[in-house]
């Protein structure tokens, strides 16, 4: 009687360490906030174009980018859960839509209607610090005369 009540045991043990096994990865993922903002251009609303932000890894934040798109009044939200909190390279792309020519073969590259400085998180030197449990809302005024290394 006792031997069919230590097996009726086992399923349950198996159970509970799976269980614990599961949580104990869910908190390993990088606590993550939602992130919202505006870019300008020269005092104007950026129309058009993403929004990228990348774990800046040499202040500790590793893991995945974020991104989101630009709105026509120049407001932004990145996608998903947002971005992971700490500090981030910020990078803007934004180009000119041109129509399809069906008699031009080798599409040509699109033009940037940014500075390409602002293209490279390396480079834009714009950052940004998500915080837990804070509005992350920031602002990106953009010029178009800046040096572009």
């Amino acid at each position: 009687m006792q031997c069919s009540t230590s097996l009726k045991l086992i399923p349950v043990l198996i159970l509970s360490f799976t269980l614990s096994a599961c949580g104990s990865g869910l908190s390993d993922t990088p606590p993550m906030a939602p992130v919202k903002g505006v870019v300008t251009l020269d005092g104007k609303p950026l129309t058009t174009g993403t929004i990228q932000f990348t774990p800046d890894k040499d202040r500790g934040t590793t893991g995945r980018m974020a991104l989101g798109g630009i709105k026509e009044d120049g407001t932004f939200e990145l996608m998903g859960d947002g971005a992971q909190v700490g500090h981030h390279l910020v990078s803007i792309e934004c180009y000119e839509s041109s129509a399809f020519d069906p008699n031009q073969p080798v599409n040509q590259a699109p033009k940037s209607l940014i500075p390409l400085k602002y293209t490279d998180p390396k480079k834009s030197e714009i950052t940004a610090q998500v915080q837990a449990g804070e509005e992350n809302h920031f602002t990106f005024e953009l010029k178009t005369s800046v040096k572009s290394d």
